[in-house]
């Protein structure tokens, strides 16, 4: 590797997002317009490569996922529906990768699912990290606050050009 002055210069491609990211967010989109067949074909294209994953158990003769990857077959009912399929092909394909808590910003949920399913769920363990009494606030907790060095530095023409996020 070779020092830049941006960082660290390497010839080596990297992985910015997964075409299963891109297939879902096309999937997304099919959805909200009312295109639930073309919203199901690009689900089960995912759905079709995460069935043909050729992981083993360790005695090499069953494959190692305790459940059966298939296709949606029938056409779903509803948007309401074909958004939560959607959804959920989201939470398992994309797990562990750090696209949930903004997925669920994005959809505007976030302070349900955590504040009714997750922080319940993770009580104990949170009341030890975090204090108890945790919770999502809406309109607030979907953002970070803004350093204040950043809003003190973005003087133009004495004015701040930052403003610090609601509720910070």
């Amino acid at each position: 590797m070779v020092r830049a002055s941006f960082g660290i210069a390497s010839a080596l491609n990297y992985d910015l997002m997964r075409f299963a990211d891109v297939l879902l967010m096309a999937a997304e989109c099919e959805v909200e317009v009312g295109s639930l067949d073309k919203a199901r074909e690009y689900v089960n294209r995912v759905r079709a490569r995460a069935a043909a994953s050729p992981i083993k158990a360790l005695d090499g003769t069953a494959n190692a996922a305790k459940y059966v990857v298939s296709p949606y077959t029938t056409a779903w009912a509803s948007k309401e529906v074909a958004r939560k399929a959607v959804r959920f092909e989201r939470r398992i394909e994309l797990g562990m990768e750090g696209h949930r808590f903004f997925d669920l910003v994005r959809w505007g949920i976030a302070d349900q699912v955590i504040n009714n399913e997750y922080l319940p769920k993770e009580s104990v363990r949170r009341s030890l990290a975090l204090g108890s009494g945790v919770k999502f606030t809406k309109n607030k907790s979907e953002y970070q606050p803004i350093p204040d060095y950043a809003i003190t530095q973005s003087f133009v023409a004495g004015q701040p050009t930052l403003k610090q996020n609601p509720g910070y």
